[in-house]
């Protein structure tokens, strides 16, 4: 009784602190312009250390017939300039301890870098330069392409990440999401320095940025080289939006699901996925997702893992998650199991999103188990403002204000057994959603058993 008493003190403590340092960093929030740039501050003296996102309205939709051009442009953009080698680039950041990275999302893209305070001058006038004139050299991205394809067409021998890119594929059909941010094997063919070089320019000339940091206040004095050196121009204004509404999913009969299958020769498991695409005006809300994936399948107390792992020996893992971006979201549940138990996997799968979509089968301590593990783990999102910078990225994308978020804990307390079961319905809705099975094709007879087979070659996804 003693050791419950500490571990729910404990927890207390830890969200009690981590909601009062959210509340602190939220003052601290400070929000100017730097000409046409939206710029979001933290101020955080504990470290003489900083953090840059630089934001950027428009991502992988821009690419167009070539996919993957905007996430190789971004990849490639330490590659070389008209002044150093990728190598003078890479020893020139090297020396002043910076780590940078970039994100491509079909919505949006980003580009971070961090560092000691006491460099972030000279760091910024270098990240600018690159921005400025990147030349993508022939060599580099000979070598890029060459690597991508060698990833592509080693996809067969990851059964996991092949069925999560078919997945993709097969439940985002009829979107503008559909496609890899990547690109496959196709794009590059296509792919050209050019288009590299006039994929820099529309994001430096067209698309609207905003900037996001943190650090203690003398990080600030980066603004005339971000606005005058980066060649960013002031009048940029371009933000990507799109309408997300699709056809709606055609029910099936539960005991006779439509299985869609990726045949991959010689694949000695079966990897299932189940999901679909979310519509804007379809979302329940990010408090009610987030808690959901948390009950569904959110690691191994969950009911995924419960029901596929404990009781029935399917599976050693099992979990899902859904949510939602500006204009879209989805729902992915994935695991795998044996050859010969894939026809029960997939009963299993309906029979427990079905379940679940009924609050009575709901049980309440269920509900108080997730309650108390989401509102501990809030407190976790906010040990340094780095994290929280990140955060307010993917919250200021979505439209969703902070103080919502920050009030996220309190409609957790409201969130009941109807409102769970209602969410996996929106969700995975056991009647409509996408179900894609990878295996070798021996597996087809115990599918054909349990609904209809759609058959797929997995080369079709490289």
């Amino acid at each position: 009784m003693k050791n419950i008493l500490n571990k729910v003190l404990i927890t207390s403590l830890l969200f009690g602190a981590g909601q009062l340092y959210a509340n602190e960093l939220v003052d601290r929030i400070e929000k100017m312009k730097w000409e046409n740039i939206d710029v979001t501050y933290i101020q955080d003296d504990k470290f003489p250390t900083y953090n840059v996102t630089i934001f950027f309205a428009d991502g992988a939709m821009k690419d167009g017939r070539t996919k993957g051009v905007t996430n190789m442009m971004f990849d490639l953009l330490e590659s070389g300039t008209n002044r150093f080698s990728l190598n003078e680039i890479a020893d020139n950041l090297e020396f002043y301890g910076v780590s940078t990275s970039s994100n491509v999302t079909h919505e949006y893209s980003s580009y971070s870098y961090n560092g000691l305070t006491k460099d972030i001058i000279p760091t910024t006038k270098k990240i600018c330069h690159i921005f400025r004139d990147a030349v993508y050299p022939k060599k580099e991205l000979a070598k890029a392409k060459k690597l991508l394809r060698a990833q592509r067409q080693n996809l067969v021998s990851n059964p996991g990440a092949l069925a999560s890119t078919a997945f993709r594929d097969i439940s985002l059909r009829g979107t503008p999401y559909v496609s890899d941010v990547k690109g496959r094997l196709s794009d590059l063919k296509r792919m050209k320095r050019s288009y590299l070089l006039d994929r820099l320019k529309y994001f430096r000339e067209d698309v609207k940025k905003k900037v996001y940091i943190t650090g203690p206040r003398t990080v600030l004095n980066i603004k005339n080289i971000i606005t005058n050196e980066c060649g960013f121009n002031s009048k940029a204004s371009f933000t990507r939006t799109l309408d997300s509404k699709v056809k709606e999913l055609r029910p099936f009969d539960p005991q006779k699901p439509v299985i869609h299958f990726v045949e991959v020769p010689k694949a000695n498991q079966a990897q299932v996925r189940a999901g679909i695409f979310m519509a804007k005006d379809k979302d329940p809300g990010f408090e009610n997702l987030e808690f959901m994936s948390q009950y569904l399948g959110g690691g191994f107390t969950s009911i995924l893992v419960k029901e596929l792992r404990t009781k029935r020996g399917l599976t050693y893992s099992a979990w899902a998650t859904a949510g939602m971006q500006k204009d879209y979201g989805r729902s992915i549940l994935s695991t795998f199991t044996k050859e010969e138990t894939v026809g029960q996997m997939v009963q299993e799968v309906i029979k427990i999103l079905k379940d679940n979509s009924e609050a009575k089968n709901i049980a309440m301590s269920e509900i108080e188990k997730v309650r108390k593990a989401v509102k501990g783990g809030f407190a976790f999102q906010f040990q340094k403002p780095s994290s929280f910078m990140r955060q307010l990225v993917n919250l200021d994308n979505a439209n969703v204000d902070i103080k919502r978020f920050l009030e996220y804990t309190s409609s957790v307390d409201k969130i009941s057994q109807e409102d769970v079961a209602k969410t996996v319905y929106a969700a995975f809705p056991y009647d409509k959603v996408k179900i894609v099975v990878l295996g070798d094709k021996s597996m087809k007879k115990a599918l054909r058993k349990i609904g209809k087979v759609k058959v797929y070659n997995y080369k079709n996804f490289l």
